[in-house]
């Protein structure tokens, strides 16, 4: 998995999701996991296979990173703009990769929305375009 690098000022909370991004570029996935609150909730819309609302660590490795490495090829996340506001961060970009079992490719557009405790996100959760990612598996 990788991300996009960006060229801004980056503050505090901007700061922290910006180092998530770059831990999941270098495929560092504990890492990220750790950069998250223990009991972080994570939610993944409905018109996904394995959408629903997770909370902790282990329940986010297991349902959602988990799946990435088998069920896609390349699979990268790439954020293009972070903003910032107050305890929320958004950011918006695109998922990208190969479906193993189709082969097919997908770019699929997001907004993460961030939400951060004492600069440790809490809250997780990805709007995306789901129909051109299933339409790929």
């Amino acid at each position: 998995m990788t991300t996009h690098q960006h060229d801004q000022h980056i503050s505090a909370g901007s700061a922290v999701v910006n180092a998530l991004y770059d831990a999941l570029a270098r495929g560092d996935v504990s890492a990220l996991l750790a950069g998250l609150d223990e009991r972080i909730e994570w939610v993944v819309p409905p018109g996904l296979h394995y959408g629903g609302t997770y909370r902790g660590r282990e329940e986010v490795l297991e349902n959602v990173f988990s799946r990435f490495v088998t069920e896609w090829r390349d699979f990268t996340v790439s954020p293009a703009e972070i903003v910032e506001a107050g305890d929320r961060v958004i950011a918006l970009g695109h998922y990208s990769g190969t479906n193993l079992a189709t082969g097919k490719p997908t770019r699929t557009r997001f907004v993460h929305l961030w939400r951060l405790r004492d600069g440790v996100p809490v809250h997780f959760e990805t709007v995306l375009d789901t129909h051109t990612m299933v339409a790929a598996m």
